[in-house]
């Protein structure tokens, strides 16, 4: 389980996270979303340790925390599938290939460098080194921004599975009505500073079980007003 107890971060005086409170446990998705500069990115960091809170509590009692960035953030001295290997407990070549290629990606895409790859490409190698590294919390920041909806479809399928497996927790940061309702249990929406809450809206349909018509729904009921931060 992840428990965030009254986290405050400030730089320079200008509060960023004023008193934000969360907790998450091993087969759930929550979503933070908001503005850009809210602050949704920044709790990311905390919880990885990249940064550290003026104030509060962390208790991460995950096992291993993955942080899947908006930046692809691949070694481009390293190829493709090595960049996959290296954060694998224990290589295995022949489980990359065969995951890669759930996700459209060849054996010979995975032997390219970072430089080679289109943006799409590079995307879901970052999103197949996440999943293969064994970790048990997967910290999402825009994952699947640039890709098309297939390819979102497909990514988010895989999600799925790991966590209704009871293999992953996720906390998932996203602009995107849709993706947000498919893939929450919870959706905290926020406020343009300081992550402050302006509503929790709880989805209790199973998420192999959501379709466009449910997203659709999910939308127009509960962001029916004009979002300001699309």
């Amino acid at each position: 389980m992840l428990k965030l107890f009254h986290l405050r971060f400030e730089i320079l005086k200008d509060v960023i996270v004023r008193d934000f409170s969360l907790e998450l446990k091993t087969g759930e998705i929550k979503t933070l979303f908001g503005p850009s500069g809210c602050g949704k990115t920044t709790v990311l960091r905390l919880i990885s340790g990249l940064e550290k809170p003026q104030s509060g509590e962390i208790h991460n009692m995950f096992r291993k925390t993955g942080f899947l960035f908006q930046e692809n953030r691949l070694l481009n001295n390293l190829s493709a599938v090595e960049n996959i290997a290296i954060f694998m407990a224990q290589a295995d070549y022949a489980q990359i290939y065969e995951a890669a290629a759930k996700i459209g990606l060849s054996k010979s895409d995975l032997n390219k460098y970072p430089t080679e790859l289109s943006g799409g490409m590079a995307k879901r190698v970052a999103f197949l080194r996440l999943l293969l590294s064994g970790c048990d919390l997967a910290l999402l920041d825009e994952p699947f921004v640039g890709l098309d909806r297939d390819l979102r479809d497909i990514l988010s399928t895989i999600l799925i599975e790991k966590v209704q497996q009871k293999q992953l927790a996720c906390l998932l940061v996203t602009h995107d009505r849709f993706e947000a309702a498919r893939l929450s249990h919870e959706i905290i929406r926020l406020s343009p500073k300081e992550m402050e809450i302006g509503q929790v809206i709880k989805l209790e349909e199973e998420l192999d079980k959501r379709n466009s018509q449910f997203e659709e729904k999910i939308v127009s009921e509960q962001f029916n007003e004009t979002i300001y931060y699309e």
